[in-house]
């Protein structure tokens, strides 16, 4: 199987600054978006820190190794959480994250936030990851059958991310990739703004990741572009 992926970042129409990052590695077969938390200062040292943490973490690891993901994230969010510190002790910094690995056959997928994956397989688009907002905490409990009361308060804000203070809960997932499977992984100022069957079309319709990437763009811009939009799309050939 071969790899073909493109990522890319834009501003948006709304914000002065673009908070959001991205990773895109057909060497490393390593791929990550993160989004700087605009309600906190420094979103986009915030987001920067964290995907350059995870590459300096993953490059120096043997190919095709195994690793421990959680552990990876953990460090991730401590070296975040110290910079808020440094930069910014009465808030601290916040950024999501959205990475996956590739090793064999093996996808790994580790989440924290509500940036997001997805996969089409078989012209179905399914989202790997759940949202770490109060609406998808609440989702998911509601999916376990756990009974007890929901977490209130704005539907959008975010349970959990990377920088907030030790222990971080993140979420590290598995999957076999398969021959024309097609991944995506974007941050909200996609995902709010297309609409998933959209999403699935350009998915399904495209010849190349690039093609994918710069219509989510350009349709996130046409509903107002109110956030920073980004995108890292990968083919499996």
């Amino acid at each position: 199987m071969q790899l073909r992926s493109f990522g890319f970042s834009h501003i948006g129409q709304v914000r002065p600054e673009n908070e959001d990052s991205f990773l895109c590695d057909d060497a490393r077969q390593l791929y990550a978006v993160a989004d700087g938390i605009g309600g906190l200062p420094a979103g986009a040292q915030a987001s920067q820190k964290t995907v350059a943490v995870l590459a300096q973490l993953i490059a120096p690891q043997p190919p095709q190794k195994n690793l421990n993901y959680a552990e990876i994230l953990k460090e991730i969010n401590q070296q975040v959480f110290n910079l808020g510190r440094l930069l910014c002790p009465q808030y601290g910094l916040g950024s999501t994250l959205t990475c996956a690995h590739l090793v064999g056959v093996k996808l790994h997928v580790n989440h924290v936030g509500d940036s997001a994956a997805f996969r089409l397989r078989s012209k179905l688009l399914e989202q790997l990851t759940q949202d770490h907002t109060v609406a998808g905490e609440n989702q998911a409990r509601l999916n376990r059958g756990e009974s007890g009361q929901l977490l209130t308060g704005n539907d959008q804000a975010l349970t959990r991310c990377i920088g907030q203070p030790p222990p971080l809960r993140s979420e590290c997932l598995v999957h076999t990739i398969l021959p024309h499977d097609r991944y995506l992984f974007a941050t909200d100022g996609i995902t709010h703004f297309v609409p998933k069957t959209e999403i699935a079309n350009l998915l399904q319709a495209a010849t190349a990741p690039v093609e994918v990437v710069t219509q989510l763009i350009e349709r996130a811009n046409q509903s107002g572009g109110h956030d920073n939009a980004t995108a890292v799309v990968l083919f499996v050939d």
